[in-house]
């Protein structure tokens, strides 16, 4: 039975598989026939805010299944902070439109505002069910044993180290060492993810960096020129803001850019150590930044993220019909017998706003500075299909 209006909003960074999670809230809406109306905000909250709202209800079943094969948010995002100032105005647009349900697909910053928005609802009184869909490459999303969109990333991030390390052992003494700097504010998720393809201690990456652990740099710089000796090259992953005792490593004064809910970005912590590793080798270090293209390359995108970022997004709507409110679908792992699967349970948002899920100390090893056997059991069953197998005739 239908009942009042919903509508569907994506913020913060994409991942490969972002409009799954869109594409299953629409086919279970029309599945269910659950809403009058439907309708996407166009670039997130900041088109809200601009009542830039396109109606969704007679979408057909083709586009849909067009758009979750789409990489970046095919409603457009943004990173727009909700504050009591702002609230009132978003309230009485949500008002105009009839909107009984609130879709927010997003990460951490995603959670608070739905926290956020829940909270100042019930204080105006408008009746108003807020549901957060769960997004992130990152990983860092507490209350979820992971994030849809880190699978695919990690997929992606654990084939470039793989080739990489091809190449540089390829190239010898012209180019030997290689430096790839990758996302992961916060947390060292995705960077551990490099050594899931990492089979022998001569395959890449030979060392990793992660936000929890801050690195010395002498420490670093033997490790890596004790693995070119031995094996005639190296790789190192490193996490944007990787730190070390004094703080993120390449900081400037002046963050290169700062957005609403005070996350600062700084010129790469991988470039400041490659500078550093060339002056102490005296050989050529190649930097590496894959930049956007870890949350965009839909040729890596995970079956494994790709069906359960579909599955949030249908149990959001399902959930919501029976009542939730200021909650995110959090993914369970089912562990039967060693094969994957997973469900879906509810974490209310405030458990999930403005909180980090870090590395635990058991999937990292800081004296060697790479994952554990630990970490690299959670991570591949999410990554999909195996990783390739590469010869090896340079031993």
């Amino acid at each position: 039975m239908k009942s009042s209006n919903a509508l569907i909003i994506q913020s913060g960074g994409s991942t490969p598989v972002i409009n799954q999670s869109l594409a299953g809230i629409l086919r279970e809406s029309k599945k269910l026939a659950s809403f009058t109306k439907i309708y996407g905000a166009i670039h997130g909250t900041d088109g809200l805010l601009k009542r830039n709202i396109t109606d969704l209800t007679n979408i057909s079943s083709l586009d849909i299944s067009s758009i979750a094969t789409t990489p970046g948010a095919a409603l457009g995002s943004s990173r727009y902070k909700i504050t009591q100032s702002n609230a009132t105005n978003i309230l009485n647009i949500l008002s105009d439109y009839k909107i009984a349900y609130l879709f927010i697909i997003g990460g951490n910053d995603s959670a608070a505002n739905a926290k956020e928005l829940g909270t100042l609802s019930k204080i105006s009184g408008y009746k108003l069910q807020v549901i957060h869909v769960p997004k992130t490459i990152d990983n860092d999303l507490i209350g979820t044993d992971h994030s849809p969109g880190f699978g695919s990333t990690a997929r992606f991030i654990a084939l470039a180290t793989m080739g990489a390390g091809k190449d540089a052992q390829t190239m010898g003494q012209s180019a030997p060492i290689t430096i790839i700097e990758v996302m992961g504010r916060d947390a060292g998720w995705l960077a551990a993810s490099s050594s899931i393809g990492k089979n022998t201690c001569q395959d890449p990456p030979h060392i990793v960096c992660v936000p929890e652990h801050n690195i010395n740099y002498e420490h670093f710089l033997n490790q890596l020129e004790n693995t070119y000796r031995q094996f005639g090259y190296a790789v190192a992953v490193v996490a944007e803001n990787s730190k070390n005792e004094e703080g993120i490593i390449g900081k400037t004064e002046k963050a290169l850019y700062e957005d609403q809910f005070g996350h600062k970005y700084f010129e790469g912590a991988g470039y400041h150590l490659s500078k550093l590793a060339e002056s102490r080798l005296k050989v050529r270090v190649r930097y590496e930044k894959p930049g956007t293209i870890q949350r965009s390359m839909v040729s890596c995108i995970s079956i494994v993220d790709s069906t359960e970022a579909e599955m949030v997004g249908t149990k959001a709507v399902q959930y919501a019909l029976q009542g939730a409110n200021e909650v995110m679908i959090s993914i369970k792992r089912d562990q039967l017998n060693s094969k994957y699967s997973s469900s879906t349970e509810l974490t209310p948002v405030k458990n999930v706003a403005d909180k980090v899920k870090y590395l635990p100390a058991n999937y990292f090893d800081n004296q060697n500075l790479l994952p554990t056997e630990d970490f690299k059991s959670y991570a591949i069953p999410l990554i999909g299909s195996p990783l390739p197998i590469f010869a090896n005739l340079l031993k």
